[in-house]
């Protein structure tokens, strides 16, 4: 198990493990001079130096040099100094280029080696000729780097809606997952404008308490259900999760009360207890009769399905299309009598007669057309002459003529259906 030592380059920056190189005395919060892949660097030791398992070091350690002195706090102080001309330059130089970014800050290495550029953009910058054109002024190498909304906002610092310095300023070391989940399982608005931080993204500290909403509310009742109080039931209407309480509205009552989970499990089980009490003994819950209420008016049944009876006993197809044009307002012609063949037959001994106050639908046929089993009739005797109507009376004979074809065909159809 190796030794190793932690060190941070800023406050809120991540640990890196550091050989301490026999420097085995390193306290916590002494500035130390370290080897980097871009020189050497001024670091803070966050942790003092102690054995970690072989799987938490990744790649090689680099090695601690020595212990800060005060020149070295100098160097970083002049070079520091520079901050505010460089930083004009650069934009001077981003101007004559016509580049769409937005400086942030610059940067020294620990020995002047190299100059790093902050900036934010909407895409993607092809700042190559800007790259040459200020390492010709600087005289130094030049990085420029592009950064988001949350890296801006910790470079920068600056105070929260809760009134404190940013978290990703002072100690956050990775930004946390935030989502919009997490401000509606804490109960919080859906606002923008309340749940953003100055960086325009959700808030970090969103994260911090979700895992123990999601705790406390697994063991309380959800806001709808109907829970059984010290005071009766009644339905949840209200969780309040910081202290572990609901609020239930009685049955009953339009009162509001307010009650901790272990009084409802404590309700709820004693009447549990009861009701298994009673199984045991053999007392049952009176079923409670289903009263219907009494403006309500009750169907008469005694004339419910009297036409489909009245049509199910006749098999007559004719007598069921003559019934149809008497439904219908048609009269077929009156020199025709009815036949007692095409009369629908009487009801059967084991039907019911019909009530009192009932009167059976009137049966009326008009006959069929003769069969060849009937006899055939004698010839009618030629008919008097009748003399030719007048021009005047021949259009009104027509229209009454074609209104009766009209109705005969009509219910003819319906008869059908």
């Amino acid at each position: 198990m190796p030794v190793v030592v932690g060190i941070r380059f800023k406050d809120s920056g991540k640990t890196y493990f550091f050989d301490p190189n026999s420097l085995e005395t390193l306290l916590q919060g002494e500035h130390v001079i370290v080897e980097t892949v871009r020189g050497l660097e001024l670091a803070k030791v966050a942790y003092a130096p102690h054995m970690v398992a072989d799987e938490a070091v990744i790649g090689e350690l680099k090695a601690v040099i020595r212990r800060a002195e005060d020149a070295d706090f100098e160097r970083m102080r002049l070079l520091g100094e520079r901050h505010d001309e460089v930083l004009a330059r650069c934009t001077e130089k981003i101007k004559e280029h016509n580049l769409p970014m937005r400086l942030i800050k610059a940067e020294y290495s620990f020995d002047g080696s190299r100059l790093t550029f902050y900036f934010t953009a909407e895409k993607r910058v092809d700042f190559r000729t800007l790259v040459r054109d200020l390492a010709r002024t600087f005289k130094t190498r030049i990085e420029l780097r592009q950064i988001g909304p949350r890296d801006e906002a910790k470079l920068l610092g600056g105070i929260g809606p809760c009134g404190r310095l940013l978290c990703c300023a002072t100690f956050l070391p990775d930004y946390a997952r935030v989502s919009i989940k997490m401000a509606k399982d804490q109960d919080l608005p859906l606002n923008p404008t309340k749940i953003s931080g100055v960086c325009g993204r959700l808030l970090c500290c969103l994260s911090y308490e979700h895992d123990q909403y999601l705790a406390i509310k697994a063991e309380l009742p959800r806001r709808g259900a109907w829970v059984q109080t010290p005071k009766g039931p009644g339905e949840v209407v209200a969780v309040n999760v910081v202290k572990e309480t609901v609020t239930v509205e009685l049955v009953g009552a339009d009162a509001h009360e307010e009650f901790a989970p272990s009084q409802i499990s404590e309700s709820s089980q004693r009447v549990s207890d009861l009701a298994r009490s009673r199984a045991e003994e053999g007392i049952t819950p009176v079923k409670r009769e289903r009263r219907e209420p009494p403006d309500r008016p009750r169907r008469d049944s005694s004339h419910a399905g009297e036409r489909k009876l009245l049509r199910n006993e006749i098999d007559n197809p004719n007598l069921l299309d003559a019934l149809a044009l008497l439904e219908e307002g048609f009269e077929g012609p009156s020199d025709q009598p009815l036949r007692t063949e095409d009369v629908a037959p009487s009801r059967a001994p084991s039907q019911p007669e019909p009530k009192e106050g009932m009167h059976p639908r009137r049966r009326i046929a008009q006959p069929s057309r003769p069969t060849q089993e009937a006899p055939p009739r004698p010839p009618n005797p030629p008919a008097p002459p009748i003399d030719p109507p007048s021009v005047e009376s021949q259009p009104k004979q027509q229209a009454g003529e074609s209104a009766r074809r009209r109705r005969h065909r009509r219910g003819g159809r319906r008869g059908e259906r």
